[in-house]
């Protein structure tokens, strides 16, 4: 399994803050090498003769000066004389500015200079050997400075938090142009045409937008063709339609009552078909959402099926359940489930159960017709696709019912489910969002 990231942002903010981080490390090591160290040798140097010479001077001076140069040892040099010399506990220090400070006593006194930490304060102590006696001599830790580490530990914080911020700004920069394209790509998904994506900002994004964009152009363009040629062959099938019907209604009481009926229903699935066929075509326009309940909805669609002489039951929600939401396609789409229930159930009873709660909003439609295999869930929605063999009826139909009915589904947030059911069928689930639950 990858450690890397596998959004393009991610990966963009780890290569950011990777790269800033690596420059950082260079360029502080650089800094200590070639900067910080010889100046910690210099100042090292420096604070040695200082010791040294303070020792040696005031080994020299007279009883009655000692005092006063003491004092001004403290005031202008933060040096302090130890009165008396009891024995130290012997410290290694092995910080940088410590090993020069060591070195350059050393080369000063020639011997191994004694340097130890007093355990009652932030002191460090030096004993300067001075002919026959040894002048011991104090400073504040704090007096040389922080140390490297610490100077180190700091800069690595200060330069991780100026990496991340780094690397936050530039994954803006490049993720707010990709939000757009995601929504986007998400409504022509849904059968809707986007308005045209802003063509500014990094070359490769711009590309990338301009692509999109001209995509998007030539779906509206054949959407339209599509629309019209559709719409053309209607209107020419539907006037030799018309006439038919006219010469049904001549034949009555004329010709056989039954194929009269025959060619009847014939004439309306036709018509029926064509209606889905523009449907389809359309995109199944939008209409001003308004507030429905559910409940009242789901009722009227089951008196429906029982004058069709189906038995249809309803459970669930017992009272009203108001949802916003828009009625032709919410209707629409009910229908279309409810007569694939009804075809391919062989007009066997139908299940309506109607959850409204706190939870969930869904309508499940559940049928006794065979069920569908597994493997063929999603061929289903597309269009004019039957899986009649396979369901147990005669090919009929357009083969856009769902198709249509997944069409409304995805323009409006909501989620179609085909599930088996227990004992044989299949049961629709219709999940509706709890946002426009009123």
């Amino acid at each position: 399994m990858s450690i890397l990231p596998r959004s393009l942002v991610g990966r963009t903010a780890l290569t950011v803050a990777v790269t800033l981080l690596a420059f950082l490390v260079i360029a502080l090591g650089t800094s200590v090498y070639f900067i910080e160290m010889p100046m910690a040798k210099r100042s090292a140097v420096d604070f040695a003769a200082l010791i040294v010479s303070s020792a040696n001077a005031l080994h020299d001076l007279p009883e009655d000066q000692r005092s006063a140069f003491r004092e001004r040892l403290l005031i202008d040099n933060g040096l302090i004389v130890a009165d008396q010399q009891p024995a130290l506990d012997e410290k290694t220090f092995d910080l940088p500015y410590y090993i020069f400070f060591r070195r350059a006593l050393a080369r000063r006194i020639g011997s191994d200079a004694k340097i130890v930490e007093s355990t009652s304060g932030p002191l460090i102590w030096v004993d300067v050997p001075v002919e026959d006696k040894l002048v011991r001599l104090g400073f504040d830790r704090r007096r040389v400075g922080t140390s490297p580490y610490t100077v180190l530990i700091l800069a690595g914080i200060a330069g991780a938090f100026l990496t991340w911020l780094v690397g936050i700004l530039e994954v803006r920069r490049v993720r707010r142009p990709l939000e757009q394209l995601s929504a986007a790509a998400h409504r022509v998904g849904r059968g809707e045409i986007p308005s045209a994506l802003p063509e500014d900002g990094p070359e490769e994004i711009a590309q990338l937008a301009r692509a999109f964009n001209a995509m998007a152009a030539d779906l509206q363009e054949l959407s339209e063709n599509r629309t019209v040629i559709v719409a053309g062959v209607s209107h020419d099938l539907r006037t030799p339609m018309t006439r038919m019907g006219i010469a049904i209604e001549m034949l009555e009481g004329k010709a056989d009552p039954e194929l009269v009926a025959d060619i009847r229903r014939d004439l309306t699935v036709m018509n029926d078909l064509i209606s889905q066929f523009l449907d389809f075509s359309r995109g199944i326009e939008d209409t001003r959402p308004s507030e429905i309940d559910l409940r009242g909805l789901i009722d009227g669609k089951a008196s429906d099926l029982r004058r069709e002489k189906i038995e249809v039951s309803v459970t669930g929600c017992d009272g009203p359940c108001p949802f916003y939401a828009d009625p032709f396609a919410l209707e629409r789409l009910l229908d279309n489930l409810l007569e694939n229930a009804a075809h391919h159930g062989g007009r066997k009873p139908i299940d309506i159960d109607l959850r409204c709660d706190d939870d969930a909003v869904a309508i499940s439609i559940a049928d006794r017709g065979p069920g569908i295999p597994a493997d063929q869930v999603e061929t289903v929605f597309r269009p004019f696709k039957r899986l009649d063999s396979a369901r147990g009826g005669k090919a009929s139909g357009s083969g856009l019912g769902l198709a249509i009915a997944r069409q409304l589904a995805l323009r409006h947030a909501w989620t179609i489910d085909l599930l088996p059911r227990d004992g044989g069928g299949t049961v629709a689930r219709v999940g509706l969002p709890l946002s426009n639950r009123r």
